[in-house]
C-alpha cells in the first residue's frame, strides 16, 4: 500500500489525501534456519524467531564480557581480566601514598627514603589533606577553603623557584607541589586538635610550634633527598617552615 500523491493526478479541494493501492511482493523469508557463521542446530522452543532453531556453538555467557563479531561472522568474547586497575590508569598508586606518608608520620626515621616514592608526582593526597583541613576549620567556625588554596599555591610557586635556583638536578611543579602537599598532614592533625582543645592559649602556642617543625623536617629532608642537597637542607627548611607557618597561624588564629 502506498500512501501520498501521484504525480499525474492533480490535488484539490478539502480531499488532499487519498489512497492508491499498489501491489507490492513480500521479500522471501529465510525458513531454512541457516545463519551466516555455521555452528550446530539445535530446535528452539515454540515462539522462537528465527526459523524455530538456534545455533549452540553461538550461546555465550554475558557476565561482564562483551559479544563481539570476527571476521568470520562468528562472535567472540573479551573479558577485562587482562586490564589495569582503575587507579592505576588515573595514576594513583596507593602503596606510594601509604609509604609517602608513612615518610612524613616518621621524619627522624634512619631508614632510607626510596626516590621512587617521594619522588612521585602524585597530587590525590595533598588534595585530600587540603580538603581535610578545610573540613576541620570549618567545624570550628572557620571558612577559610579559599585561603588554603592560595597559600598553597603561592608557597608551591616560591619553593618551586627557589630549589630550581638552588639545585642543579632541578624539580618540576608537581613534585613540589606532591611534598608540600603530603608533608601538611601534621597540620591537619592539628586542625582536628582544635576541636577539642583552646589554641588560643600557651598549650595551643607550643602544638603549632611542634607542627611547623615536624612538616617543615619531613618536607625539608624528602626534598634534599629527592636533590640531592643534604648540605643544604637548613636552607631548604627556611622557606618550607615560612609556608607551613601561614597555615599555622590560620589554623590557631
Amino acid at each position: 500500500m502506498q500512501f501520498g500523491t501521484p504525480n499525474n493526478i492533480p490535488v484539490s479541494g478539502g480531499d488532499a489525501l487519498q489512497f492508491f493501492p499498489q501491489p507490492y511482493t513480500p521479500e522471501e523469508e529465510d525458513t531454512t534456519g541457516v545463519v551466516s557463521g555455521g555452528g550446530d542446530w539445535a530446535p528452539m522452543p515454540i515462539g522462537t524467531p528465527s526459523g524455530g532453531r538456534r545455533n549452540t556453538n553461538a550461546e555465550s555467557t554475558l557476565h561482564g564480557r562483551y559479544i563481539t563479531p570476527n571476521s568470520s561472522g562468528n562472535t567472540s568474547s573479551d573479558n577485562f581480566d587482562d586490564e589495569p586497575p582503575l587507579l592505576e590508569e588515573l595514576g594513583i598508586n596507593l602503596s606510594h601514598i601509604r609509604k609517602k606518608t608513612q615518610n612524613v608520620l616518621t621524619p627522624f626515621s634512619r631508614k632510607a627514603l626510596e626516590p621512587d616514592v617521594i619522588g612521585d608526582s602524585d597530587l590525590a593526597g595533598p588534595l585530600m589533606f587540603c580538603m581535610a583541613l578545610g573540613s576541620f576549620l570549618l567545624l570550628t567556625g572557620k571558612i577559610h577553603f579559599g585561603y588554603i588554596y592560595g597559600i598553597g599555591t603561592c608557597g608551591c610557586l616560591a619553593i618551586y623557584v627557589i630549589l630550581n635556583l638552588m639545585s642543579e638536578n632541578g624539580v618540576d611543579i608537581y613534585k613540589t607541589t606532591s611534598i608540600l602537599g603530603y608533608c601538611l598532614l601534621p597540620m591537619v592533625l592539628l586542625a582536628g586538635l582544635t576541636l577539642f582543645v583552646t589554641m588560643n592559649s600557651i598549650l595551643g602556642y607550643t602544638l603549632a610550634a611542634v607542627t611547623i617543625g615536624w612538616c617543615t623536617a619531613s618536607a625539608s629532608l624528602m626534598f634534599v633527598s629527592l636533590l640531592a642537597m643534604k648540605d643544604q637542607r637548613l636552607l631548604v627548611a627556611y622557606p618550607v617552615g615560612l609556608v607551613y607557618t601561614c597555615f599555622a597561624i590560620m589554623t590557631v588564629f
